[in-house]
């Protein structure tokens, strides 16, 4: 670290601390540094040694008691322990004394020295108890509306944007496979990075290195033939005329950007892209005319997007229901899908599917497919609201007005037919489709609590099937493929598993030893609606 001299009039015999003579003189022998008071020679100063006392002006610096030692200092008067405790000014005047005699010879012992301090410590109370909201600086210090500094910061801006778009031309030019060879070697880049994304740490650095050697040769002195001047009638003048003449086409490459073939193999030359585009110069209007595209493509999509905004606002509240629905079903499934796949994956197969998007025959598959494919999304989509609301519907119904289905169960039984009578430990005749809850008769059942039974409906027998879930859809196990009879049932073995109709078994010791149709059950239904 440098040092910071002065020029000092010493009233003592003093050394120089470089080459160890006296400083001789009445007013002004030497310089010392202000930080560690290193003292020596104009001569010198050239030859000393670096300050080593960065930490000093830290800790001597004393802008006043601040709070949290006013705090301290109170504290102290109060116990009356003034001996085993040192005032904050005593031990700042204590800590400088130490510090004089001592001279930290490394970065670490200067933050140790700080982090140890008695000041540090008394900055960090400070602010701990200090309750006063600090003003943001960055909005504090921005300046107001002005016509000259608008149109001086436009101009900049123009003029040093040209990087952002020449990366986007790039970019697009390079996925449209234009130059195959960079395409694919851009490609196997990509699925590197997302095979091993911690990769990613390293672009900065290539970035910065590229940056500096696409910079070397222009430390390299180019050579000039030797000017005769014997050739010329003047020599004071025509040699001026030659030299200028020389530096004119580096001057003009420097100016428009164009970079030599020798200097970079890369599609960006750093030392030239980055460089501030002249008023006057075709790059400037370049980037004008992208900055005027550019705005005109916000107005449009902030347009768009402002006109569906309809669907979010709650302007019509269903249908704004209905898309946060679907977007907390398109969620769970987007979160499963991260838990279940790796994320650099799924990046990996984003960026395949956007270059073999962008090859030649991908477009024209695409934009011979296109107008068939948004005629079948649209048709699916409909249908999909179409059996949403539906479902909705009958869901919201359901809350209203229920069906309630009730089990007729009878068994075989040899020479007396089909009777409600079961064996012991099996379903009442009265049930449920299980089985397990028990029934009573159907003119004896009453309403769900809650609900009371619709006027206009009675007990009816279903006669058409499959057995299914009128509300839901979803059917009942076997049922859904097996129709009741003319009188509603469906018949079933002795573990009441369903099997296909026939005729009352006959009274035969092998038809009851195979146990066949020896079981069945009907359905009835009611409607009840909410109180």
């Amino acid at each position: 670290m440098s040092h910071t001299f002065e020029e000092k009039t010493f009233g003592n015999l003093t050394y120089c601390d470089t080459c160890g003579q006296l400083l001789w003189g009445v007013r002004r022998q030497g310089l010392q540094c202000k930080g560690c008071n290193y003292t020596c020679h104009r001569k010198c100063v050239a030859t000393s040694a670096n300050c080593n006392r960065p930490t000093t002006r830290f800790l001597d610096d004393d802008k006043g008691e601040s709070r949290a030692e006013s705090y301290l200092r109170q504290l102290k008067q109060k116990s009356g322990s003034e001996d085993g405790l040192l005032t904050p000014s005593t031990s700042a005047s204590s800590t400088k004394s130490k510090l004089d005699t001592m001279v930290p010879d490394s970065t670490f012992k200067n933050i140790c020295a700080i982090a140890s301090s008695d000041k540090f410590q008394t900055i960090l109370a400070d602010a701990a108890t200090n309750n006063d909201e600090p003003v943001n600086a960055y909005l504090a210090n921005q300046p107001t509306l002005n016509p000259q500094i608008t149109t001086k910061n436009f101009t900049r801006f123009v003029s040093r944007c040209g990087p952002v778009f020449a990366f986007r031309d790039e970019l697009l030019l390079l996925l449209s496979w234009k130059n195959k060879i960079d395409t694919l070697v851009s490609l196997i880049f990509y699925c590197i990075l997302c095979i091993y994304p911690k990769l990613v740490l390293f672009i900065p650095q290539v970035i910065v290195i590229y940056f500096i050697l696409s910079n070397y040769p222009k430390r390299r002195h180019i050579p000039r033939s030797p000017i005769k001047t014997d050739n010329f009638k003047d020599s004071n003048v025509e040699p001026e005329k030659s030299k200028s003449a020389s530096k004119k086409p580096l001057d003009e490459k420097r100016v428009l950007g164009v970079a030599d073939s020798s200097s970079s193999s890369f599609v960006y030359n750093f030392s030239t892209l980055f460089q501030p585009a002249t008023d006057e110069s075709p790059e400037y209007l370049k980037n004008l005319r992208n900055i005027q595209n550019m705005m005109g493509e916000f107005n449009e999509m902030y347009d768009w997007v402002m006109s569906q905004s309809k669907h979010f606002n709650w302007t019509s509240e269903l249908e704004t229901m209905r898309i946060l629905q679907a977007i907390l079903v398109i969620s769970s499934a987007l979160a499963f899908i991260i838990y279940a796949i790796p994320l650099n994956m799924i990046f990996l197969f984003l960026g395949l599917m956007v270059y073999g998007v962008n090859t030649r025959f991908s477009k024209y598959m695409l934009k011979e497919l296109q107008p068939y494919m948004v005629q079948s999304g649209k048709r699916k989509v409909a249908g999909l609201k179409e059996w949403y609301v539906s479902l909705e519907g009958k869901l919201e119904n359901q809350e209203h007005l229920q069906e309630i289905s009730v089990y007729e169960n009878q068994r075989w039984w040899p020479m007396r037919g089909y009777l409600h009578e079961m064996v012991e430990g099996e379903r009442s005749p009265w049930s449920n489709y299980t089985g397990t809850v028990y029934m009573p008769i159907i003119t004896e059942i009453p309403a769900p609590k809650g609900y009371q039974w619709k006027e206009t409906s009675e007990w009816e027998l279903d006669k058409t099937g499959p057995w299914v879930d009128d509300y839901l859809g979803i059917g009942m196990h076997e049922q859904v493929a097996i129709s009741p009879d003319t009188n509603g049932w469906i018949y079933s073995d002795d573990n009441w598993r369903i099997c296909r109709p026939q005729i009352d078994p006959v009274d035969d010791s092998e038809k009851i030893q195979n146990k066949e149709t020896i079981t069945r059950r009907r359905r009835w239904t009611r409607e009840c609606e909410k109180l």
